[in-house]
C-alpha cells in the first residue's frame, strides 16, 4: 500500500472511532470537564482556574465556560480564595466526585473490554505502537518553538 491509501485508511479509521460511543469513552475521559473533574479529585487542595486553562491548554475564557456549565449542574463551587481575595479558586462537590468515579469505572470497563476483545499480548503491542507515537510527537513539538516556527538548526 502507499502512503497517500494508508493516509486516507487511517483518516477513515479515527472519523469511524470518533463517531462510536463506546470508543469515544477511551477519549472523552481526558478532555473538558471530565478532566477537569479528575484533576480537581486528584488535586491534594483546591485549584486557581489559571491552573485548570494551563493543564487543558485552553484560554481562561474558555475555562471559566466549562466551570460554570459544571457549576450550574453543581459539580464544582468557585470562591473567593479567603487569602488573597482577588483570586477565585475551585473545588470539587460531592456530586464532582461522583461523576468522577462514574467516569473512571465507564473508563475502566472500555479498557478491560479492549484489553479481552484484542487478547493481552495483542493489547501490549498496541501500547507499545502509542508510547511510539506519543514519543514522535512530544519529539516533533519540542522541535517547534512556541511561535509555531521550527528552530533552526
Amino acid at each position: 500500500m502507499d502512503k497517500k491509501t494508508y493516509i486516507e485508511e487511517f483518516a477513515a479509521l479515527q472519523h469511524s472511532l470518533s463517531k462510536l460511543k463506546n470508543a469515544s469513552v477511551l477519549t472523552e475521559s481526558v478532555k473538558g470537564e471530565n478532566y477537569v473533574l479528575s484533576y480537581l479529585a486528584n488535586a491534594p487542595e483546591d485549584v486557581n482556574p489559571k491552573e485548570i486553562s494551563n493543564i487543558l491548554s485552553v484560554s481562561s475564557a474558555r475555562t471559566a465556560v466549562i466551570l460554570k456549565n459544571m457549576e450550574k449542574r453543581e459539580l464544582v463551587l468557585r470562591y473567593q480564595d479567603p487569602d488573597n481575595h482577588r483570586q477565585t479558586l475551585v473545588k470539587i462537590l460531592p456530586a464532582g466526585i461522583e461523576k468522577n468515579l462514574l467516569i473512571k469505572e465507564t473508563f475502566a470497563n472500555s479498557v478491560s473490554g479492549l484489553i479481552d476483545a484484542l487478547g493481552e499480548g495483542d493489547f501490549k503491542q498496541y501500547m507499545d505502537l502509542k508510547k511510539r507515537i506519543l514519543s514522535y510527537y512530544k519529539e516533533k513539538q519540542s522541535d517547534i518553538e512556541p511561535s509555531g516556527k521550527k528552530e533552526l538548526e
